[in-house]
């Protein structure tokens, strides 16, 4: 455990149920209702992360949400809200997240490529930010929820800091997206059997056609 640079937690309310229910996602799933009344937006998964202290590699390569999960051909409302809460006060120094402004705006999938040969390799996959495009440091204090969504290129460096830096993540998408998700198999879990680098390149595919 000591070696681990981050610690990637997927679907604890499933490992630890009394998590369920709690005050953070009852108050995110009202802010998702909000942002969505007209359809039904439902928890998806949760996740908890923590960059280990003094773990300069524990960095999240540029990617958009949507490339982790089934394309539109599968999933055709790809609506999504993220929240993620601070645990510990996020900076520059210890990783906190980095957005690139208006990325997301057109909605549409930029190439992705896994870090290694394949995504049974590595499940990590990342696209290329050019020098020219804005990049915008989102510091959050404890307590503060920072929320994005499925489109919107982000990332984060390492944490040069000699304490942790932790996040809690729930992500809400609408019912009809959750079930065909479940549907297929897709849970998020990295356990998840998927060939995920047929879903890259149908989805490259279609990001790049004319």
């Amino acid at each position: 455990f000591e070696d681990f640079s981050i610690v990637n937690c997927m679907l604890p309310r499933v490992y630890y149920p009394s998590l369920q229910g709690n005050i953070y996602e009852v108050l995110s799933a009202s802010v998702a209702k909000q942002l969505f009344p007209e359809t039904r937006m439902v928890l998806d998964y949760d996740q908890l992360l923590n960059k280990r202290p003094g773990k300069t590699d524990a960095i999240f390569a540029w990617h958009q949400d949507m490339a982790y999960w089934p394309p539109p051909s599968m999933t055709p409302d790809t609506r999504t809200v993220t929240f993620s809460l601070a645990l510990d006060t996020t900076t520059p120094e210890n990783g906190c997240l980095l957005f690139v402004p208006g990325s997301g705006v057109r909605k549409e999938l930029r190439p992705h490529v896994p870090l290694k040969n394949s995504r049974a390799e590595s499940h990590t996959i990342a696209i290329e930010v050019g020098d020219e495009e804005e990049k915008v440091h989102v510091t959050a204090k404890r307590g503060d929820v920072t929320i994005h969504d499925e489109w919107v290129v982000h990332g984060s460096q390492g944490n040069r800091t000699q304490g942790n830096r932790r996040t809690y993540v729930v992500a809400f998408r609408t019912e009809d997206t959750v079930l065909r998700e479940r549907k297929l198999g897709f849970t998020h879990s990295h356990n998840t059997e998927f060939n995920w680098d047929n879903w890259i390149d149908s989805s490259q595919s279609k990001s790049t056609s004319p």
